[in-house]
């Protein structure tokens, strides 16, 4: 399998719809494919990790590559994997904080101004923070005992990763229907999506990875 990071620019600025209509597709696309994966938004930079069978990766960056919806793309790492990282997510995502920085010890430096390409391409280490904080919950094979409170500790912070994913779901989705309604163009996809997650929000025992289309923002328009 691979897994590959890689940075890009939005072209043009895009709507909450925009991007509702971006992780939809990355939701019922990348489980047909095997792909599984992260993507961060700030400042109209996108930093996205992807990771499947390596055929089926360099496949789809090809076409991401190719993507008028955003340049400068660059791929930052590429690696050969046995495990995956993000097996819970079909496209998981994030836009980025100043206060979702502020609760990491590791990025405490780091101002959300830096998020763009050119710093963090520089800074690989930077990119390696903001990522681990997604991470699915795995463990080197050769540990085969694990000490009961690093366990709990662990399921603990698994929790708290999709509760925070279902508040990003819900506040995009929230912000995409304020939009089409003040724009006039309500659908009733809208209302199908109000109740998936109303659905969601009722049964939290479902995976977040399930209904990553459905996510809050502001933010513009870009590739997958």
């Amino acid at each position: 399998m691979l897994r590959v990071t890689y940075l890009s620019r939005e072209t043009d600025p895009f709507s909450a719809r925009g991007l509702v209509d971006l992780l939809e597709h990355c939701k019922k696309s990348n489980p047909a494919l095997g792909v599984t994966g992260m993507l961060m938004y700030a400042n109209g930079t996108f930093l996205q990790t992807l990771e499947g069978e390596a055929e089926t990766v360099e496949t789809l960056l090809a076409k991401i590559e190719g993507d008028k919806r955003h340049h400068g793309f660059q791929v930052i790492k590429r690696e050969s994997i046995e495990e995956r990282i993000y097996k819970n997510w079909s496209m998981g995502f994030e836009r980025l904080t100043e206060a979702a920085l502020q609760d990491e010890p590791a990025l405490k430096a780091f101002q959300l101004d830096d998020f763009n390409p050119e710093y963090l391409s520089a800074h690989p280490s930077v990119i390696e923070n903001l990522l681990q904080r997604h991470r699915s919950l795995h463990w080197d094979p050769l540990i085969r005992e694990i000490d009961a409170r690093d366990q709990f500790i662990g399921e603990l912070r698994g929790a708290l990763l999709h509760a925070r994913q279902r508040n990003e779901q819900a506040l995009l989705l929230i912000e995409s229907v304020i939009e089409a309604s003040a724009e006039g163009t309500l659908t009733d996809m809208h209302l199908q999506l109000c109740r998936r997650m109303v659905e969601t929000l009722r049964n939290p025992q479902q995976p977040s990875a399930n209904f990553v289309g459905e996510n809050r923002s502001k933010s513009q328009r870009t590739n997958t």
